[in-house]
Formats: structure tokens, sequence, C-alpha cells
């Protein structure tokens, strides 16, 4: 287990991929990017296929979401890695 290094998730969660962080001094594994969801563009790659590079759609997500620069979330993950 790598903490803040995401992987592709295999559970039961409807999730693309998970990530072990560090939260009050135990790992803890938070989950981001909904399965059939597009997004702008995957930097990981294991979605490409649901990438959509539309500039206008990742400009309004980003303010729905907001940004943080707080690595124990998973807004953090999805805006670095999917959006």
């Amino acid at each position: 287990m790598e903490l803040y290094k995401p992987f592709v998730y295999k559970g039961k969660a409807k999730k693309k991929y998970s990530v072990y962080v560090l939260k009050n001094n135990k790992p803890k594994l938070i989950h981001f990017g909904q399965l059939p969801y597009g997004q702008y563009k995957d930097k990981l790659g294991h979605y490409k296929n649901l990438d959509h590079n539309d500039k206008k759609r990742r400009d309004n997500y980003r303010k729905r979401m907001g940004k943080t620069n707080d690595k124990n979330t998973a807004k953090y993950y999805a805006n670095k890695y999917l959006w």
C-alpha cells in the first residue's frame, strides 16, 4: 500500500480509482471518479475512452466543485487526475 498514489479500484464501490491517504495518523481509502461518467482527460490512462476534452464542460465542473489543496479529499484527486 502506497500513500497518495492512485490505483484502479476493483471493489464494490462504483468508482474509477482509489487512493490511500493518511488521516488521523491512520491510512484511509478514498474513492474518486464515478465509473460511467466521462472526464476531461484521464491522466492515469485506464479510462481514456471516457475522455471528452470539452473545455467548457471542464470549466463548469471546476466552478461547481471548486478547488482544494487538501490531499486527503476525493475532490483533490478528481481535479488533479480527471479534470
